[in-house]
């Protein structure tokens, strides 16, 4: 009997899909036409709102808000970065998933008006505490915004978790300017990493995760919405090694993440933060035609 598959999000195609293996009860499958690797059992909306409570913000010092950690400070080095395009405007920005608010921090610095849209209360209520006043709390597909409203449309480790990549993506290109950029970072499944890891990928973490591009796809998505692809780039980012203990704990033994989170707070790993490069993380920029 066949097996009953999603469609492709890209594709549309659900007779060229093959199972590759499961992961946490999961089916991951895969296009056959395009690439896109994908978990199968795609959760409800509802289910995913419970995902993102205060317990996911939990993982070591990641999201602790300091002016001077390491989140703050990717954020920073991001934003040099934008601001380094040609042409880009600094008038209206978008931060779709802002969780609490690191990227919005440091860009409302020299841009006049940054807005940012998280699905979980928690974290948006953080946001707001560090004064953040312009964040909607909602799912991006369900914010009314005016048609090209903005410069730039940032989505930091966003696009693998919705369940419609495609229509993320489309709203997004409708919310720019012509001329305005998309900046993505997401999980990059053919890195030499992610083949030797397979399922034991760090980033394969169902149903956080739903999708797993490579640059193919990403590119043919974005090339099929309109978007022009302007680079793809792999660059490292300090991450706090209490993190990275709560993923390898996330990993190989979920029931001892807290444990080990503790753990890792007594000895301090919070305080280090190294620069981290497996490859398998996608920086992407596209830009909207026009000008």
């Amino acid at each position: 009997m066949k097996a009953d598959f999603q469609p492709c999000n890209l594709c549309g195609d659900k007779n060229v899909i093959e199972f590759l293996y499961r992961r946490r009860k999961y089916a991951i499958v895969r296009c056959a036409i395009c690439g896109l690797v994908y978990v199968n059992d795609q959760p409800t909306q509802t289910e995913l709102n419970e995902i993102y409570s205060a317990e996911f913000f939990k993982v070591g010092t990641k999201f602790s808000n300091d002016v001077d950690g390491p989140s703050v400070v990717n954020a920073r080095k991001r934003l040099n970065d934008l601001r380094a395009l040609p042409k880009v405007g600094q008038t209206q920005w978008l931060d779709v998933g802002c969780a609490t608010g690191d990227f919005m921090t440091v860009a409302k610095e020299c841009v006049d008006t940054v807005v940012g849209v998280e699905v979980s209360s928690f974290a948006s209520s953080q946001a707001r505490k560090r004064g953040l006043a312009n964040v909607i709390e909602a799912d991006f597909l369900e914010v009314n915004l005016e048609k090209e409203q903005f410069d730039l449309v940032s989505m930091w480790d966003v696009i693998e978790h919705v369940r419609d990549p495609t229509a993320t993506l489309s709203k997004a290109f409708s919310a720019l300017k012509p001329g305005g950029y998309l900046t993505l970072t997401t999980c990059n499944i053919q890195s030499l990493f992610a083949r030797c890891m397979g399922r034991r990928w760090h980033l394969m973490i169902p149903p956080r995760h739903l999708y797993f591009f490579s640059p193919t796809s990403i590119q043919t998505m974005l090339e099929s919405i309109g978007f022009m692809l302007f680079s793809i780039s792999k660059p490292g980012k300090h991450v706090p090694l209490d993190f990275v203990a709560w993923k390898l704990a996330n990993l190989f033994a979920p029931s001892a993440e807290r444990f080990v989170l503790r753990g890792a707070e007594v000895i301090g790993l919070g305080r280090l933060a190294p620069v981290i490069n497996l490859g398998d993380i996608m920086t992407v920029i596209a830009q909207k035609p026009g000008r």
